[in-house]
């Protein structure tokens, strides 16, 4: 049972991401810079959220990477 629900669970990332993939290279066709804007402004935004959580799950109060 477990080895069906992994199967299904796979075909939907591989069409999810076949999907996502697809949209956005027909977004990238029809209007490039405001695509290019769009995700770049969200590679930033996504690379600053994780950067934010990385240094709050550490718990590092310091703004600089020497001994204390």
């Amino acid at each position: 049972m477990s080895s069906i629900k992994k199967s299904i669970a796979r075909k939907a990332v591989k069409s999810t991401a076949k999907h996502t993939a697809h949209g956005t290279a027909g977004k990238l066709r029809r209007d490039p810079v405001r695509t290019t804007t769009l995700l770049g402004i969200g590679c930033v935004a996504g690379g600053l959220a994780g950067w934010t959580l990385a240094r709050t799950a550490t718990g590092s109060t310091a703004t600089t990477g020497g001994p204390a």
